[in-house]
């Protein structure tokens, strides 16, 4: 195995472990065990499992940032359907994959906010960049006279990405998609509206 692959393979199972178990959940043996690599290889690599965490941080932000910028800058459709379409593809997925939550990020923000620093941090910016892609589509929304001018593109993108996780942990509580059904309706029917 080369080394990117190395990386990228110990990045892949700790993914999958925090996903299933958590972060504090799962020991490096178990990680490196997963993915078939020696312990020197995690040294090699990462100075600590906080550094670990914070590439796994670094790596679901990079990958969601590029899963959303498919969605939102595709100029073929007008911005308040770019932003509907990312809405409803994430409805796809609940219906083909199911509810349980799949993304790393807020399993590391209800566990590690807290605890770290660094890794609030490494949150915090991925945060950031989501809100400042979605508020750049809301404004454009805005523009076109497809969205209230008088809200402000930044809080509602906040608010979006708050109550996109509110509902997605309802889910979890309801074991239905309801909850993020009822969220796409609202934002679509009553906040992002002329």
């Amino acid at each position: 195995m080369n080394k990117p692959d190395t990386k990228e393979a110990i990045l892949a199972a700790g993914h999958a472990l925090i996903i299933e178990k958590s972060y504090n959940g799962c020991g490096l043996k178990e990680i490196l065990d997963k993915a078939g690599v020696p312990k020197g290889s995690f040294y090699h690599y990462f100075k600590s499992k906080e550094d670990f965490g914070l590439a796994l941080i670094e790596r679901a932000q990079d990958q969601s940032h590029d899963f959303m910028r498919e969605y939102l800058r595709d100029r073929k459709f007008s911005p308040l359907q770019r932003i509907h379409n990312w809405f409803k593809r994430i409805q796809q997925f609940h219906e083909e994959d199911g509810i349980d939550c799949e993304c790393l990020v807020p399993k590391l923000i209800l566990e590690q906010s807290q605890l770290s620093e660094n890794m609030r941090g490494g949150i915090k910016c991925a945060q950031d960049l989501v809100h400042s892609m979605m508020a750049q589509t809301i404004r454009e929304a805005q523009q076109e006279g497809e969205v209230n001018k008088n809200l402000d593109p930044h809080k509602i993108a906040a608010f979006l990405f708050n109550a996109s996780h509110g509902a997605a942990i309802q889910m979890q509580v309801e074991r239905s998609t309801e909850p993020y059904d009822n969220f796409v309706e609202i934002i679509f029917e009553s906040i992002l509206v002329p």
